[in-house]
């Protein structure tokens, strides 16, 4: 048995010193502007709509729907940038407010981190 787990180890490890020479260059992974990576996403949006998802047991209970007024770097071409939150209250979210929102990409769609979101432009002086 310790002869399979050595095998199999041996095989891990020379497969993990290949992938440098794959031609994967690290350089192409990360986006130039701001040392944002290339799944990163940074926009100004204004929330529209908060609500309440009707999914049960779900960690991110909440809807935020944003009107989008600028993309500050990364891509994204939609009028309208959706994400869920645990709670809206705790991020500080309100309707009608601007908002700079961090969103990376993931296999179905971004994830936001809801304590990374800021108040931008004359909502944040209104505060």
């Amino acid at each position: 048995m310790r002869k399979i787990w050595a095998v199999i180890l041996g095989l891990l490890l020379m497969g993990a010193n290949q992938l440098p020479s794959l031609g994967f260059n690290r350089a192409q992974a990360e986006s130039s502007d701001a040392g944002l990576k290339a799944d990163e996403l940074v926009l100004v949006g204004t929330v529209t709509k908060i609500y309440p998802l009707s999914t049960p047991r779900r960690r991110r209970a909440w809807a935020i729907v944003t009107r989008v007024d600028s993309v500050v770097s990364g891509e994204f071409s939609g009028g309208t940038f959706t994400f869920t939150v645990h709670s809206p209250s705790r991020a500080g979210l309100q309707v009608n407010r601007a908002y700079v929102i961090k969103a990376t990409r993931t296999g179905d769609g971004y994830v936001v981190n809801e304590l990374s979101l800021k108040l931008s432009g004359p909502d944040l002086q209104s505060k």
